[in-house]
């Protein structure tokens, strides 16, 4: 009952704090900083502005009335503890007709967002360290160093987390009336227990936006703007090639920290190859990148997509 009393009063404490809350934590694999860092910089004004309308787009699902139907089951619990009977009876009242709010809105929703937060993870390093430093990880668990490996590879990681916590509107409901009957028969302490089973049981999904896809994204999207140019400078086409050769720096980095499906990968470096070839020597053309640009664009909504639920 401790860690159920724990819980809530740390889902309380996220929702005082505001319904999105935003860390950014860079790391790096070893003191060495690379081009990366370089190439990286280049994009960082649109990699920022993308997880922000990600993290925006999470946001908007946030609903008010599920908010308000969490916050009262707090309200519940205090009128519990003082044995207030009609106060906590009025209370689940509200509770239910909140929750009814929401699943008349949108009867085929089976969780209600209650709250967003976003973790920025950011590793600025090269590819041969991330290499070697898994190299060394694995030599470790060879070992049966499980925690010295643990600590390298929690190094490891370059991305966005969209975290949004629900209520499971159907379980929710039915539990709050439940905790209503008990209440009734001024049962107070298995009302609260029931109540405290209740907030344990939020949804916790976890959505992944992998940052050096989100970066070759838009290093190809600069690149293609370049590409169709015609009579390009010898600077601009030395931004062209630096382009090209950051998008896969950044998925080789990708491909390095194990985010999707290795296949992929092949076919990424194939499409550069060609676009390479493409606009060698000042060539010029409309639709280059598109493949690309494509194949990106889909593996990340594809890593977003695949998220992880958990209960509180």
């Amino acid at each position: 009952m401790n860690e159920q009393k724990k819980i809530y009063r740390v889902i309380l404490c996220l929702m005082a704090a505001g319904s999105m809350l935003f860390a950014n934590v860079t790391m790096a694999a070893s003191k060495v900083k690379t081009s990366s860092a370089a190439g990286s910089a280049k994009v960082a004004k649109e990699v920022k502005a993308k997880t922000l309308k990600a993290a925006g787009d999470k946001r908007a699902t946030v609903m008010k009335e599920a908010v308000a139907a969490l916050a009262q089951t707090g309200t519940a619990i205090e009128a519990l503890d003082k044995k207030d009977k009609q106060q906590a009876l009025d209370t689940l009242a509200l509770v239910t007709g909140k929750l009814d709010i929401v699943i008349a809105r949108a009867p085929e929703l089976a969780l209600a967002p209650i709250d967003v937060r976003v973790q920025t993870y950011d590793l600025i390093n090269s590819v041969d360290v991330i290499k070697e430093t898994v190299k060394t990880a694995r030599e470790l668990l060879k070992d049966g160093e499980v925690q010295q490996a643990r600590d390298i590879l929690m190094g490891l990681i370059s991305e966005v987390d969209v975290t949004v916590t629900s209520i499971p509107l159907a379980s929710y409901s039915d539990g709050i009336k439940s905790v209503a009957r008990l209440v009734d028969k001024e049962k107070y302490q298995e009302a609260k227990d029931g109540l405290y089973d209740l907030i344990s049981t939020l949804v916790v999904t976890k959505n992944i936006i992998p940052l050096p896809i989100l970066r070759a994204e838009e290093m190809i999207r600069k690149a293609d703007a370049l590409a169709i140019q015609e009579n390009r400078t010898q600077e601009q086409n030395k931004q062209l090639e630096e382009l090209l050769t950051d998008t896969r720096t950044q998925i080789e980095m990708a491909e390095a920290l194990g985010y999707g499906n290795k296949k992929e990968y092949k076919l990424f470096y194939k499409q550069i190859k060609e676009i390479k070839k493409k606009t060698e020597d000042g060539k010029f053309g409309k639709g280059y990148m598109d493949k690309l640009k494509n194949g990106l664009k889909e593996f990340k909504e594809k890593i977003f997509g695949a998220h992880k639920s958990e209960s509180k």
